[in-house]
């Protein structure tokens, strides 16, 4: 009256452990794959830190270009003739943007049919002697119009 089922009994004794070595190959492969994951967000911060120190080495180089066109033509319009002959470097930055960076400034200037024309060489630093360090060069070519 009841089913009887004839298939053979399979104690856990009699049984291969593949699931152990499945589960223990598994956890290789993901720790694998967070190993990997780490290195690459470790260089992802790395670079963008480079990347930082770079923008503010830019910024820093231009900063000077522009204090050096601002002496060899202040705000009170005539060109200073001597300006070129002392420039205003080298200039340490106390902004709250570029702490820490500097620009260096070379100023050249030439006549050329009675027209005076200036040459601005700026080139920033930040975080000199760090791991992390940047340089930027920037040069500006002024034409004295009047």
């Amino acid at each position: 009256m009841y089913l009887k089922l004839n298939y053979p009994k399979k104690f856990p004794n009699s049984q291969k452990g593949i699931s152990m070595a499945f589960l223990l190959f598994t956890i290789i492969i993901i720790s694998l794959l967070a190993a990997a994951l780490m290195n690459l967000n470790s260089q992802s911060s790395i670079s963008n830190a480079h990347q930082v120190i770079s923008a503010r080495a830019f910024f820093a180089a231009e900063s000077g270009a522009q204090l050096q066109a601002l002496a060899l033509f202040p705000v009170s319009g005539a060109a200073v003739a001597d300006a070129c002959t002392n420039p205003v470097t080298p200039h340490t930055f106390n902004v709250d943007g570029l702490k820490g960076c500097t620009a260096a400034i070379t100023c050249a200037d030439r006549e050329i049919n009675s027209v005076h024309y200036y040459q601005v060489v700026s080139t920033g630093q930040c975080n000199t002697g760090d791991d992390l360090q940047a340089t930027r060069t920037i040069e500006v070519r002024l034409k004295d119009v009047l």
